[in-house]
């Protein structure tokens, strides 16, 4: 009897083990969408550093987590678009279901002047690490302005590193397919048109009233006091005496 429940047991922790990454992994997201403008891709977890300006309404795989950044991953990784790593803020990005590829747009730009070089970091000082001549393609994957100038993040020739953008045409990345998901438009109360203030009116028939109360009174007033009254009245009190 106890060999059966031990077997019994064994099976159920068996089959737990065997489904719980699945349900885990259903509930977790691998993938994070670009909604906003001015997202950078950082090359460290303190973002201290960063790389570029990750293009909006795409995408980056999700490699990992640490602290308020995700580690990620950008492009799809091919001989002319070789996969990078780094690091963007969560709060920055939208965590989302396996997206429709592309992932990430795939543009080249071309160098327009007689040369372009390519440089280890976004300064017109810093070292360059490989030089394209005139209309050679370099692959795009994002921008960012340094000291007032711009600067395309490039691979070329096994090198990843920075071309000032005025000496290459501009890349022309259209929206990712899948429309980003609407913001909610907040529209503020309509104002209560104000109501006039009520006037105090008095009926005509009350004012009508009131003349004729007070004319009333004053003819009663006169009627008793005028001197011809009184001294008619004193004759007579004189006379029944």
């Amino acid at each position: 009897m106890l060999k059966k429940i031990l077997i019994a047991v064994s099976l159920l922790l068996s089959v737990w083990l065997f489904a719980c990454p699945f349900v885990a992994r259903a509930q977790s997201s691998d993938w994070a969408r670009i909604v906003d403008d001015d997202v950078y891709l950082y090359s460290n977890a303190d973002g201290a550093t960063r790389c570029f300006v990750l293009e909006k309404s795409y995408y980056v795989e999700i490699l990992g987590e640490e602290d308020n950044m995700y580690r990620v991953s950008v492009m799809q990784n091919d001989r002319d678009f070789p996969k990078i790593t780094g690091y963007v803020y969560r709060n920055s990005v939208t965590p989302c279901a396996p997206p429709v590829a592309p992932y990430y747009p795939t543009e080249k730009v071309t160098v327009t002047r007689g040369s372009a070089s390519v440089r280890l970091s976004p300064t017109q000082n810093a070292q360059t690490e490989i030089v394209a001549l005139n209309s050679q393609q370099l692959s795009y994957y994002g921008s960012l302005l340094s000291y007032g100038t711009k600067w395309y993040y490039v691979y070329y020739g096994d090198v990843l590193g920075y071309v000032e953008a005025d000496t290459v045409s501009a890349p022309n990345i259209l929206p990712h397919p899948t429309p980003l998901p609407s913001k909610p438009v907040v529209t503020p109360p309509a104002e209560q048109p104000q109501q006039p203030a009520e006037t105090s009116k008095t009926p005509t028939a009350e004012i009508l009233l009131i003349v004729f109360v007070v004319v009333l009174a004053v003819g009663l007033t006169l009627a008793l006091f005028l001197p011809g009254n009184i001294k008619k009245k004193n004759s007579v009190f004189e006379t029944d005496i």
